[in-house]
């Protein structure tokens, strides 16, 4: 009788179950939604890696933060497990090579750590961007050195605009604050649209920048 293959590396259900704290039910049900990669399978076993392991953190610190499955689907697509990989080996290489960067994106608020103490992209919206632009060709340790000096600069005019609103409107409550914040993010947004639209219009087939 020839003898199995040594068992492959990874973490059985209940073993992953352990590590990242979910119920072996939970995992299962990530699997069916489409949210985990399957597992490799052995003989009757089966076996998950590295990636899965990251992926349910993932999705773990998302819940942390008030987002549904949908939402979550949405935000790191289904099936696929690559986009994810590949940003978090990115923000590991970015941390140990690139210092400086790390801790701009940490001074704003977009680098943090997952549940295992690496770094990670704590705004979904982020990491759905890099993730996207990787897809058409920008390395994602380029757009996150672009934010991090992006956000250098916009932090003070923001700073300067919402005093300018203060000091016109008076002491305001928080709800206030936080639809003046709003207001500027909307206008920021268009602003950034409208200049995305000259400079990239000639990638556009069929489009001119306005004369």
């Amino acid at each position: 009788m020839k003898p199995l293959s040594p068992r492959p590396a990874g973490y059985t259900i209940e073993e992953l179950s352990t590590i990242v704290g979910m119920s072996a039910r939970n995992i299962r049900a990530h699997q069916t939604r489409g949210l985990l990669a399957p597992p490799v399978r052995h003989g009757r076993s089966a076996y998950y890696g590295p990636a899965h392991l990251r992926r349910l953190r993932r999705i773990t610190m998302l819940q942390k933060q008030g987002f549904n499955l949908v939402s979550i689907a949405a935000m790191l697509g289904t099936t696929t497990v690559d986009g994810a990989e590949r940003l978090d080996a990115v923000m590991a290489d970015l941390a140990r090579d690139q210092p400086a960067v790390a801790r701009c994106l940490e001074r704003h608020g977009v680098l943090g750590k997952d549940d295992a103490g690496a770094p990670a992209v704590v705004r979904p919206s982020v990491s759905r961007a890099v993730v996207e632009l990787a897809g058409a060709g920008v390395p994602p340790a380029a757009a996150l050195r672009f934010l991090g000096q992006f956000m250098d600069r916009v932090a003070p005019l923001a700073g300067e605009q919402l005093a300018a609103l203060k000091a016109q409107t008076g002491g305001v409550s928080a709800a206030p604050r936080a639809c003046f914040a709003e207001l500027l993010v909307s206008a920021f947004r268009a602003t950034v649209e409208n200049a995305a639209e000259v400079t990239f219009a000639d990638a556009e087939p069929g489009t001119r920048p306005p004369r």
